[in-house]
């Protein structure tokens, strides 16, 4: 059972619709999150859970296609994480016209995009979660991924990844917020309540972590955060369901953590600018090979 919600909610100064582009830097370099409030139109909200409730079954498997979508569970059983719809920017027009969301794309350009760094999406993936589930605590300025990447010298930004997260449904309290630790991307000490690697049955939810804060989003809200931010959610406790759309992006550089091949149909829909961000270095081969994915399979690392 899920022990009683002891983390309070973040509230937004009031002002900070008003902000400057350098007092907005400040308040990001500060506390490692943002929200971005209505960043969805209710169109695109309303055609994006119309792919949910048309794809959606009870007895949907990780493993399972949608087309070029796959299925997918991080695998946590004792604290379900729900259903992932992966790759899902080859699920649909919508999707693929969030790949440069005005509402957010020059930000995140601004803080990743250099001489030396291209701008792409390591991840994507939409996820449903209903009541009793919840992501464990995870990340820190201690991690020594390149995704927790984050400082700025000579004015320069240096970001490993940004991620935008989408309410597709509002997560207000007891819908399973996001939470966050302000400002623990910038910390050297480990969250003291880290588990690991998820390690089953010792994982720590947003309820119960030092210095988290709940972030509640209405539908159509995103919150902009880098990964290197502590960062997970709360159980959620009122019926229903959780549904929230994840793109994370990052430097060219960064191998993508699910490496899924675009099918040359997709790529062929795409603006230029929005092929760049999904494949921002185009592989070369000799002319008439043909690329498959069966060539690299091999058991993942970790896997």
């Amino acid at each position: 059972m899920p022990r009683p919600n002891t983390c309070p909610a973040w509230t937004p100064d009031a002002r900070e619709t008003d902000l400057t582009a350098e007092q907005q830097d400040y308040l990001f370099d500060l506390r490692g999150f943002r929200v971005i409030s209505e960043a969805l139109s209710t169109n695109q909200l309303e055609r994006i859970n119309d792919f949910v409730d048309t794809n959606l079954r009870d007895d949907l498997e990780p493993g399972e296609w949608i087309g070029n979508v796959e299925t997918h569970s991080y695998g946590h059983a004792e604290t379900p994480d729900g259903i992932n719809f992966q790759n899902v920017i080859e699920g649909g027009e919508v999707f693929e016209e969030l790949i440069d969301q005005p509402a957010w794309i020059d930000q995140v350009r601004r803080y990743i995009e250099c001489e030396q760094h291209q701008l792409s999406i390591d991840e994507n993936f939409l996820n449903v979660r209903r009541t009793g589930g919840f992501i464990p605590i995870h990340s820190g300025g201690a991690n020594p991924r390149f995704t927790s990447t984050f400082r700025n010298g000579a004015g320069q930004w240096m970001v490993g990844q940004i991620n935008i997260l989408m309410a597709l449904t509002d997560t207000l309290e007891g819908d399973g917020c996001t939470t966050v630790v302000p400002g623990s991307h910038k910390s050297h000490i480990e969250h003291p309540q880290y588990a690991g690697a998820w390690n089953p049955g010792q994982e720590v939810s947003g309820a119960d972590a030092l210095g988290m804060v709940q972030v509640h989003l209405k539908a159509g809200d995103a919150l902009m955060f880098t990964d290197a931010i502590t960062h997970g959610s709360l159980p959620r406790t009122n019926p229903g369901e959780r549904r929230v759309l994840i793109y994370r992006y990052s430097p060219h550089l960064l191998a993508k953590r699910m490496n899924y091949l675009p099918s040359p149909e997709f790529l062929e829909r795409l603006t230029e600018a929005r092929r760049k961000l999904v494949v921002p270095v185009p592989p070369r081969m000799r002319p008439g090979r043909v690329m498959a994915a069966e060539e690299f399979e091999h058991e993942a690392v970790g896997g």
